[in-house]
């Protein structure tokens, strides 16, 4: 398998919104009504990643193949500076636990890295075992709880 991590251009959003879309029904369908998984999928997803590039959002991709099978992006925090927020990461269901998730993952804490940032924050929903356990392994711990309709929880590391 041929794997390449580049930056998003606007040519990926249909392949990034396939992602995405892959991952809500299969990740979310025991946290989120089928309601809110269909209003927050297909064109809703890709007017919002045409929306991310367009306001200079970093979203980096990894290609399989040439195909984009997993994404994320990240944004500074207003209130804290120096750290950054990972605002999504998403592997495509029938790439899930093969560790690409973690290569990308890896390459963009790098990426903060190297930009000055020295923390990394991210929500996830509570009900996510699999998202969970994932940033927990790379070092990830609770900072806190919050509900939004569902309950989250706040990761937050040192890069």
């Amino acid at each position: 398998m041929n794997i390449e991590i580049r930056r998003a251009k606007p040519s990926d959003i249909e392949e990034m919104s396939v992602v995405v879309d892959s991952a809500w029904r299969e990740n979310y369908r025991d946290i989120f009504t089928a309601e809110v998984i269909d209003r927050f999928t297909g064109e809703h997803r890709r007017e919002s990643f045409k929306g991310l590039l367009e306001r200079g959002v970093d979203i980096f991709v990894l290609t399989a193949d040439g195909r984009v099978s997993a994404l994320c992006a990240y944004q500074t925090t207003v209130a804290l500076p120096d750290c950054a927020e990972i605002m999504l990461l998403y592997v495509h269901p029938d790439h899930q636990r093969r560790g690409l998730g973690g290569r990308l993952f890896g390459y963009v804490l790098n990426e903060l890295r190297r930009g000055g940032f020295v923390r990394v924050l991210l929500d996830t929903a509570e009900k996510n075992e699999g998202a969970r356990l994932f940033y927990e392994k790379h070092g990830f711990a609770v900072n806190k709880q919050f509900e939004n309709g569902i309950n989250y929880v706040t990761y937050l590391r040192n890069l």
